[in-house]
């Protein structure tokens, strides 16, 4: 990654909030519904703060890199905090949990119809999935019809196991954005074995 701030650091931030908007959204419910309120009263204290206004006027200049990574970070911790606090009062909350990501997908819908190569580059711009340099997504194929491709390592289990929390849940929440994100579209989005993911026209 460069070390001057340039268009890739931009979209890495615009990722990186897109997850904290999600957290934000989750906690929002959490606390109209009465969810764990000491836990995640909590979540600032424990798992740090996302700085909000532009990137330039936030990120240290001397250390760009560290300064993203711990970014990701945080809106990683914040996610498996707030889902620990929500779930370990109550199993049931997460179909809440599950609704709201859900709804956050919907909110990046496609609009008009898309190839597969472009669903795919759509998520690259809205999930985190560690630093560019980690190269965590790999295509390992595409006809035009239907993209796959890999996930190399498991870049978010770390942040789970902080807390105890099986990663799993993470990728329930994932895969509820992007059925969010693609719901009534011409793309659909299939799981196949060996941490391989495929975007197929319908």
């Amino acid at each position: 990654m460069s070390a001057f701030l340039g268009p890739i650091h931009i979209w890495l931030f615009e990722k990186i909030k897109f997850q904290e908007n999600l957290n934000k959204h989750l906690i929002e419910m959490a606390t109209v519904k009465g969810y764990n309120k000491e836990k995640l009263a909590e979540v600032d204290s424990v798992c740090g703060v996302l700085e909000e206004g532009e990137l330039a006027d936030l990120i240290d200049g001397m250390n760009i890199h560290g300064w993203l990574q711990e970014r990701i970070s945080i809106v990683e911790r914040r996610l498996a905090y707030i889902t620990k606090s929500m779930i370990e009062e109550d199993q049931t909350h997460f179909a809440d949990i599950l609704e709201v990501a859900k709804a956050i997908g919907e909110e990046k819908k496609p609009k008009g119809l898309i190839t597969a190569k472009e669903g795919y580059t759509l998520l690259e711009d809205l999930l985190v999935s560690g630093m560019p340099c980690d190269r965590v997504n790999m295509v390992v194929a595409d006809d035009g019809d239907s993209l796959t491709w890999e996930q190399t390592i498991d870049i978010h289990k770390q942040y789970w196991d902080q807390f105890d929390i099986d990663v799993k849940y993470y990728y329930e929440i994932r895969n509820a954005i992007i059925e969010g994100i693609f719901d009534g579209s011409d793309l659909s989005y299939e799981k196949e074995p060996a941490n391989q993911f495929t975007l197929r026209k319908r």
